[in-house]
């Protein structure tokens, strides 16, 4: 399919995303607002619980992005029967798990849809506003304790689970051993539900690291700001427009508008090729991503020197880990294979999708009129999930027009009657034995 075949095919995917929101937007309603319910249930119980176990209360406070994902994962699920390419690949079997030895889930590459559903999470600002509520409501709730046997003890840091950089990363190599261990036991039990305790694992160091990141994305634009360079650079800057004239204010207004464009790609880029990997890889994780080359050992002879026993099960680590993140990279090149122009159309219809939740408040402050502030402080929240609620029924609705397309090509490329490259090397394995 040429680029402009696939061009002129951007209309038809519009009308099949309308066609699918007028099917499903009923219990796509539904499924949002119960992943919003549990979103905020979830940060209300994680405050209860910190003041008890600050560990489980992060366990729990995972939870939140997980009932946001889990909503848009159940409405793409909702829509294979409408989808003619998702469909026919959903009929197929899947390559065989690495680890588990079995035909591989969706929940084995938890952590492909997990790493750009977090960059959207953070993009729309839900993981800081998350962190921020949990973090405003327990520090409350330690500082205003009562007791009767004098001045409570108060510990802001316990009860909060704030980590350096170094126990993130601890975090993360144990979960990676974790993760890891869990498939193997499960290749030997057969007992499906430890792959579900490994995806909570990749839920939470995933969550982890997304905090932390932010957190030292934060601290790194203040530092910058506080440093003497950007201050005078700033000096500069305001000494040249002030020397301009009448030139001063359009100079000015057109640097704004430059940085403020600058500032606006992860929700320009970022967010739409992160939300169409999400549905990449929930509704399209049974593609076969292309074949590996070898890799290449540089150091033969000491990689021999080591135990055998310890040389397979650092195989395995990495084969698990390749397999677990293989989705997400196949997800990526079945984007870069669309087209530039297709790209930025989606980009734009995602654009103008993320913008809803502030369409739905300015309406709603047209609706009810200026307000006391403890009365807007009661309606904020639902403000937000209400336009949360749209945002994720039309995102969902677009999401799987736009992947069945994108799969047409792919499923074009490998006919069901045509073995899977995977299962082909497996055969050949066998035969070689």
């Amino acid at each position: 399919m040429n680029d402009e075949m696939r061009v002129r095919d951007i209309p038809a995917v519009l009308v099949s995303a309308a066609r699918i929101l007028r099917r499903y937007w009923a219990p796509f309603v539904v499924i949002a607002c119960l992943g919003l319910a549990v979103r905020s249930g979830a940060l209300w119980v994680a405050v209860e619980v910190s003041d008890h176990n600050a560990f489980l209360a992060q366990l729990i406070l995972v939870i939140a992005p997980l009932g946001f994902l889990l909503a848009m994962i159940a409405m793409l699920y909702l829509t294979r029967g409408a989808l003619p390419n998702v469909a026919e690949l959903s009929q197929r079997e899947a390559r065989q798990a690495t680890t588990e030895k079995r035909e591989l889930r969706l929940v084995d590459v938890a952590v492909s849809v997990l790493v750009p559903f977090l960059a959207v999470y953070v993009s729309y600002g839900l993981l800081q506003e998350d962190l921020y509520r949990f973090t405003n409501e327990a520090a409350f709730d330690e500082f205003n304790q009562f007791s009767l046997d004098g001045p409570p003890d108060v510990d802001f840091a316990s009860r909060l689970a704030i980590y350096d950089w170094q126990v993130v990363v601890a975090i993360v190599a144990i979960a990676w051993v974790l993760r890891f261990a869990l498939g193997k036991i499960e290749s030997a039990t057969r007992f499906l539900g430890l792959a579900f305790l490994g995806a909570l694992v990749e839920v939470y160091y995933t969550s982890q690291v997304a905090q932390k990141v932010t957190e030292m994305r934060e601290a790194g634009l203040a530092w910058v700001q506080d440093r003497r360079a950007s201050q005078l650079v700033l000096e500069q800057y305001d000494q040249v427009v002030s020397t301009l004239g009448p030139l001063a204010n359009p100079v000015d207004t057109a640097t704004a508008w430059l940085f403020g464009l600058l500032g606006a790609v992860d929700a320009v880029v970022i967010v739409p090729l992160a939300w169409l990997t999400v549905g990449a890889v929930v509704l399209g994780h049974k593609l076969e991503p292309p074949e590996a080359p070898e890799p290449r050992l540089p150091h033969r002879e000491r990689w021999e020197r080591i135990p055998a026993p310890v040389r397979r099960v650092g195989s395995g680590l990495v084969g698990d880990l390749r397999e677990r993140f293989s989705a997400f990279w196949n997800g990526l090149r079945m984007m870069a294979t669309a087209g530039l122009l297709p790209m930025l159309t989606f980009c734009l219809a995602f654009l103008l999708v993320i913008r809803i939740p502030w369409a739905v408040g300015q309406l709603l402050r047209l609706a009810i009129g200026p307000q006391q502030t403890d009365n807007w402080l009661a309606i904020s929240p639902m403000e937000k999930s209400v336009g949360l609620a749209v945002t994720m029924v039309l995102a969902a609705a677009l999401l799987a027009a736009a992947i069945d397309w994108l799969l047409a090509p792919k499923l074009a490329a490998a006919p069901a009657g045509d073995p899977a490259p995977g299962a082909a090397r497996q055969v050949s394995a066998e035969a070689g034995a």
